[in-house]
């Protein structure tokens, strides 16, 4: 985990943004996930006109969806053993986002040094990032993997730091 120290911290620093996400979440939407395939597979041979179009599509289909359903059950049985905790909070000293599947995406740093966050979309790649740029010049990208709430994200970062530069929208990026 990237740490970052910087001016001495508030003794007693108040909690005001907390976000958290077992991967036995996770495990239960890959299941999910799975239903829904196998859902679809069967509607597809149900609906789908007989001819050689269909008997070709099937070929390849009866080969996908078996890997595919294996493949998510194999990650849905790993998230589940595992049940690591992806865990993001703002405090009037810290920005931590703590991330079980990708270490390089955890990082602390004192919210005194972040500069700004700024939230970009690529048309020509369909690609978005969210990128908080530090007083120091680093950069460090955010997870874009978890259903945290930007808003209130931004909010408890300004209140941490009013000098703070954040987007004008949470759910809007500007196109580069």
């Amino acid at each position: 985990m990237k740490e970052i120290e910087s001016h001495p911290p508030d003794p007693n620093p108040t909690l005001l943004y907390h976000y958290e996400r077992k991967q036995r979440h996770t495990a239960l939407v890959l299941l999910f996930n799975m239903v829904v395939l196998f859902a679809m597979y069967a509607a597809a041979h149900k609906w789908i006109e007989p001819g050689e179009a269909r008997a070709q599509l099937f070929y390849w289909i009866n080969i996908a969806v078996p890997v595919v359903e294996v493949c998510l059950l194999l990650l849905a049985i790993y998230f589940w053993l595992n049940n690591g905790r992806f865990r993001l909070s703002v405090d009037t000293n810290r920005f931590t986002i703590d991330d079980p599947i990708s270490k390089t995406n955890s990082f602390s740093v004192p919210v005194s040094e972040i500069e700004g966050i700024r939230q970009t979309y690529r048309n020509h790649t369909n690609y978005t990032t969210t990128v908080m740029y530090m007083k120091s010049g680093e950069t460090i990208q955010l997870t874009p993997n978890y259903h945290y709430s930007r808003r209130a994200l931004y909010d408890a970062l300004k209140e941490a730091t009013p000098t703070i530069q954040l987007p004008e929208h949470p759910y809007r990026f500007k196109q580069v």
